[in-house]
């Protein structure tokens, strides 16, 4: 039976964070297991796990949950719960089911809670002297590591030893980072070397396609996602890429947050993109990443959520709830009204390389939806970490964000209603050269123009002078 042949269509689960999606699926669940059904929800943390496991002993649904606090090894114990189907409903972790034989999910619905990850960019900055021993069982060939013929063993024997070293019953001389490297190339992923920096240092790199997940989809009886949104997503991109079309799940929830409650606040200007190398930039003797915390924080009326990057060392920041970037799922904070987002997403050099090799190896662009993943999604579950969650919300919100990308998306999904303020972006110290306009920022000005707004209107939103604003009103009316 060939590939295309064994794909299924992949149901999907589309709605806002805080819809109910899981509890849809919980609901559903003693009608399912009753008519002899079988399920497993992969979760992406184990945050959310003893969560389900309460909601569904609430519902007094049977649930075992298999994960490394049962000191097992935690993919055997769960290939061997798969095999003998023992129990109607098992709830993991993605990582987890990601590495069970495919074989396993032959009469089980899998349910995954969020998109899974289906790319990685791995980058290595390997030291002059570790450099010698990758060498030792690799050969260098027009900027790609290849294992020296008749050595494979012996590269397996490296990261066994590697592995059995990490769990104190072994000792190893490989360094983890070697280790991986052995471990991509023996997995026959392509490893790249780049040529030395100034120091020595060489960057080993790759992009690892985590193909699992198709092979997965195809052995299940049904496979769910259930998700805040596909569109434009690495996990939507591959799944088209390997054949795969979407369905509708009927764990869907219809209901959307109250869109017209919210005012975003992007804190760089309109048509400026939020970035590692402006934030850490110095102004005055301060990083503008610290200028824009502070006087975002002059605007807050209350206790405000923050995610950032680790770079930014904000995690013991005062008079804020420091949230992990990785807060899906998570329903603790549905008091706060306030939620400040200053985490990056943008593909790093290393990263740009392996997107361009995606886009050589496959002929379609990867880099929308690389930011989709690392910017636009994640920065949506962060807003909605806050009250616009809640079902009876009736409090105002704020959202202070990245940049125009992320407001874009924001009025895209679920907030269509809501108010855009520019004012706090053009109160922060940038280096833009108010002579020249940008294209998204001279397309803002045109279309306020088109409305009528006033010269003083457009400069409180873009930051345009209104000098450069009244030559483009003359020039339009001219027009």
């Amino acid at each position: 039976m060939s590939r295309i042949e064994r794909i299924k269509p992949i149901h999907t689960a589309i709605a806002a964070p805080g819809a109910g999606k899981t509890e849809a699926l919980l609901s559903k669940l003693p009608t399912l297991i009753s008519s002899g059904k079988r399920l497993v929800l992969a979760i992406p943390t184990l945050a959310l796990s003893d969560e389900i496991i309460q909601r569904a002993s609430s519902k007094e649904i049977p649930c075992r949950t298999i994960d490394h606090r049962d000191g097992e090894l935690v993919v055997r114990s769960l290939e061997k719960a798969l095999e003998e189907k023992v129990d109607n409903f098992i709830v993991c972790t993605q990582e987890s089911i990601r590495r069970v034989r495919p074989s396993l999910l032959h009469g089980w619905i899998l349910v995954l809670d969020e998109l899974p990850n289906v790319v990685d960019y791995p980058d290595y900055p390997i030291k002059p002297s570790e450099i010698p021993r990758i060498l030792q069982f690799t050969v260098e060939r027009d900027g790609q590591l290849w294992i020296i013929d008749g050595l494979e063993e012996k590269v397996r024997e490296q990261v066994s030893t590697n592995r059995a070293d990490a769990r104190g019953t072994a000792c190893s001389t490989l360094g983890s980072s070697a280790a991986n490297i052995f471990r991509l190339l023996l997995s026959e992923v392509e490893v790249f070397i780049d040529q030395p920096m100034s120091d020595g240092t060489r960057h080993i790199r790759a992009v690892e396609e985590y193909l699992d997940w198709w092979e997965i989809f195809s052995s299940a009886i049904e496979s769910h996602v259930l998700a805040a949104s596909i569109k434009n997503s690495e996990f939507e991109v591959f799944a088209q890429v390997h054949g795969f079309r979407f369905v509708d799940s009927e764990f869907t929830s219809e209901w959307q947050p109250v869109s017209n409650l919210v005012t975003i606040c992007p804190v760089v200007p309109n048509g400026q993109k939020f970035s590692k190398a402006t934030m850490i930039a110095e102004h005055e003797d301060k990083r503008l990443i610290d200028i824009v915390l502070a006087t975002t924080m002059e605007h807050v009326r209350s206790t405000p959520l923050l995610l950032a990057n680790k770079w930014a060392g904000f995690s013991t920041t005062r008079s804020v709830v420091y949230v992990d970037k990785d807060c899906r799922g998570l329903n603790s904070y549905a008091n706060a009204t306030e939620v400040i987002v200053l985490f990056g997403g943008n593909p790093s050099p290393s990263e740009g390389r392996g997107l361009a090799y995606l886009k050589a190896k496959y002929g379609r662009d990867f880099e929308e939806a690389f930011i989709t993943n690392r910017l636009l999604e994640p920065t949506l579950q962060a807003v909605t970490r806050t009250a616009v969650r809640s079902r009876d919300n009736v409090k105002k919100a704020s959202f202070y964000v990245q940049d125009y990308r992320v407001v874009d998306y924001l009025l895209s999904t679920y907030f269509p209603d809501a108010t855009v303020d520019w004012s706090l972006a053009y109160t922060i110290p940038s280096r833009r050269d108010g002579r020249r306009l940008d294209e998204q920022t001279e397309k803002e000005v045109k279309r306020l123009i088109s409305l009528e707004t006033s010269a003083l209107e457009i400069h409180r939103q873009t930051g345009v002078s209104r000098k450069k604003i009244q030559k483009m009103k003359e020039a339009y009316k001219a027009a």
